[in-house]
């Protein structure tokens, strides 16, 4: 049986989410973070050791869970490439339920131990783009167009992510983009096989 999060650990994580939110690793204050839910500094080295272990508490969970997710659903798309439209739902559920992560990692995570999880993400989607387009053509593709590719959609996940209201448009938008990323997928294929 899992234990409970201590009440003061849980408000520390709550407020330092915040915190690095709104004002970025670089502009956070330990100080802010601690009077926001009225618990000492004292208080707060009881359960964190500084400030970067309290942002590691925060992100580390949700890279560790992505990690497992980004593998899983490039499998299922290398043994079909038919898969892509469900594993970007999927994608999008994870990133919506972990939104104030995924935009600290993304946006605020400068001159933290984190701060290079947007360009490693960027590089596991390119991966991927290449995995995919190489087994649809049979050899490695122009890095050039796999940049061009990944680029537009890790900048329009971001865009959803960051411009969605509620749930349900995120969808919308994550399904329009999907269908459109396969459809432009299977007509590169189609052709320009040869370029690519």
């Amino acid at each position: 049986m899992p234990s409970e999060v201590h009440p003061t650990r849980k408000k520390l994580l709550e407020a330092g989410k915040r915190e690095f939110l709104a004002k970025g690793w670089k502009g956070s204050s330990l100080r802010r973070i601690c009077a926001s839910c009225g618990v000492t500094t004292g208080a707060f080295y009881f359960f964190f050791p500084s400030k970067q272990a309290l942002f590691e508490a925060i992100v580390d969970p949700v890279i560790r869970a992505l990690l497992s997710l980004t593998e899983e659903l490039a499998q299922r798309e290398l043994e079909d490439l038919f898969t892509g439209q469900e594993g970007d739902r999927r994608m999008m559920e994870f990133e919506l339920a972990h939104r104030q992560e995924f935009l600290i990692l993304l946006e605020k995570a400068e001159g933290s131990s984190r701060e290079g999880f947007r360009e490693q993400a960027y590089s596991s989607m390119a991966r991927c783009f290449s995995r995919q387009f190489e087994k649809a053509i049979g050899r490695r593709p122009r890095q050039d167009v796999i940049d061009l590719l990944a680029g537009l959609r890790f900048e329009t996940n971001l865009a959803i992510l960051k411009g969605a209201s509620h749930m349900e448009e995120a969808y919308f938008l994550n399904s329009i983009m999907g269908c459109y990323a396969e459809g432009g997928f299977l007509h590169l294929i189609e052709q320009m096989h040869h370029k690519l």
